[in-house]
């Protein structure tokens, strides 16, 4: 099953991204000074990274690169400490990490990003689905019920039942039990942040968090895993993982954020629409009264164009931006 759909999801990434790209900007070589670009960070994006860089030294042989990646968590110190010009991250800075450099420089870094995370690859920043058991009447959900479902309540101990979610009868009756990333991994970070915003609290008395762990024989258990496999023991359970470890026993929810609610396909993800689909980021230096390196700004130009992006997609995994959030991304670094 999973063999399966990760066929006609890679097949609907690649139709998604070469209809995407279309829509880019082409890359416009400007004359830099040769030199070296020197990176830090996200281990997953070593193969974009290796398809970017081989795909800019066409245009500009004249450029070397430089990649220590040993995990988003290194990534920061390289620009706090001038050792590297890019930290590569598969995520967004957290509110520590922005305070540290902005001690350092007394202004924020500046976060730019290059692609969004696939639908299931594990490491490639994968969007995050709201799953229940097949058998659920509920047929899609808002962020704001879930902020209301998952949140700080007002009376702790009062349950929380699937009437919150819409459901009646029964089901209305029946208390939620939500399995979720721990919230103190990346995952688990970005995952209280979409929901909650400032609000740093679940709802403990029905929550249950996961981290990846092992087996007793030594493999791998990722997080994801144990939260679908919780979720299969329990048909009134909600579960917030990736589609990777999907079943028939249980469905994804459309979700909704500020619009309509959506499934989650590459086209929701692309478009921005999917409310808990995530990015991956670089960030740099910019010093306020100086422009940014020639060099550095050449290159992240052109990873947010037309070619830079099919690098991206075609040889890491990841999906592309949708045009108007390239465009914005250019103007950022103006």
């Amino acid at each position: 099953m999973r063999g399966f759909l990760g066929s006609v999801l890679g097949l609907a990434a690649c139709a998604t991204g070469a209809a995407q790209r279309t829509a880019l900007p082409a890359y416009s070589p400007r004359p830099i000074e040769g030199g070296t670009i020197r990176s830090r960070g996200d281990s997953a994006m070593r193969g974009a990274m290796t398809a970017l860089e081989q795909a800019f030294r066409t245009y500009h042989p004249e450029i070397s690169f430089e990649d220590t990646l040993l995990g988003t968590a290194t990534s920061m110190a390289g620009i706090i400490t001038g050792t590297s010009d890019l930290s590569l991250m598969g995520r967004p800075a957290t509110v520590n990490e922005v305070i540290g450099f902005e001690w350092v420089f007394r202004v924020k870094p500046l976060g730019i990003q290059v692609a969004n995370g696939n639908l299931q690859g594990e490491g490639k920043t994968p969007a995050l689905a709201v799953f229940v058991s097949r058998s659920n009447p509920v047929q899609q959900l808002s962020m704001a019920q879930l902020a209301l479902i998952l949140g700080c309540p007002a009376n702790p101990k009062a349950p929380v039942t699937w009437a919150a979610a819409g459901a009646g009868g029964i089901w209305g009756k029946r208390r939620i039990h939500a399995y979720l990333y721990d919230d103190q991994t990346g995952t688990g970070a970005f995952l209280l942040q979409a929901i909650q915003g400032t609000k740093d609290c679940w709802n403990w008395e029905m929550v249950r968090e996961f981290k990846d762990t092992t087996r007793r024989d030594g493999s791998a258990y990722p997080a994801a895993q144990q939260i679908v496999d919780a979720l299969k023991r329990d048909p009134g359970g909600l579960a917030i993982s990736t589609l990777a470890y999907a079943g028939p026993e249980i469905k994804a929810l459309p979700l909704a954020g500020a619009g309509l609610a959506v499934p989650l396909t590459p086209e929701t993800i692309t478009s921005s629409s999917y409310p808990l689909a995530r990015g991956v980021y670089i960030y740099i230096h910019r010093d306020q009264n100086k422009p940014v390196d020639a060099k550095v700004d050449e290159f992240l130009r052109f990873i947010l164009s037309r070619e830079g992006q099919q690098a991206v997609v075609e040889d890491s995994g990841y999906l592309p931006l949708g045009a108007p959030f390239v465009l914005q991304e250019r103007e950022a670094l103006r």
